[in-house]
């Protein structure tokens, strides 16, 4: 059984790995350097090789893009410091039409060594007045296309079938394991 380094500060991100992964995954908090580009992909690249230097075995480290329409794809990448200064619901306060359209994307990577998979898993969605009691970060402003509820109005199992993150971990675990 493989065992992957999981290297973030969120709980909830491992949990929601843990959750859809055939794998055992450790959870390591480390402050790695993040690079300020637009290119989340840049940023996942770099991110990875910075844990794999210091954990030495198998890591895998993830980051979140959420580009409104609105904003010509902004904030992007920097959704995270966005949110940390205001707020879960960042998005929502950022929109500048009713029922915004958005693109959320989980890049992820992978390294042991010896190889490195980056992949992607995107969500089409709207913004939508906060609603739910679910979830965390961005879950209670994004309503999924095709979906009447937000993701934190979804339970755990079904925010795990549709999410960016069960998106990228499910190519991962099909790039790991073919």
């Amino acid at each position: 059984m493989t065992t992957i380094t999981f290297v973030t500060g969120s709980n909830n991100k491992v949990a929601e790995a843990k959750a859809i992964l055939p794998f055992t995954i450790k959870n390591k908090q480390i402050d790695l350097d993040e690079i300020q580009t637009l290119d989340a992909e840049q940023v996942v690249h770099h991110k990875l090789h910075q844990a794999f230097r210091i954990v030495g075995g198998p890591v895998m480290v993830d980051d979140v893009s959420a580009e409104l329409e609105s904003l010509n794809g902004l904030p992007g990448p920097f959704i995270k410091f966005f949110e940390q200064k205001l707020g879960q619901d960042a998005l929502y306060k950022l929109v500048k039409t009713k029922n915004d359209r958005v693109k959320i994307t989980c890049h992820l990577g992978y390294c042991d060594g010896q190889k490195e998979i980056i992949v992607k898993g995107v969500l089409y969605g709207t913004v939508v007045s906060p609603r739910g009691e679910n979830g965390w970060g961005f879950d209670k402003v994004v309503m999924p296309d095709g979906q009447t509820r937000t993701m934190a109005e979804m339970s755990p199992e079904e925010k795990n079938n549709i999410s960016h993150r069960y998106l990228a971990l499910k190519l991962l675990a099909e790039k790991l394991h073919p």
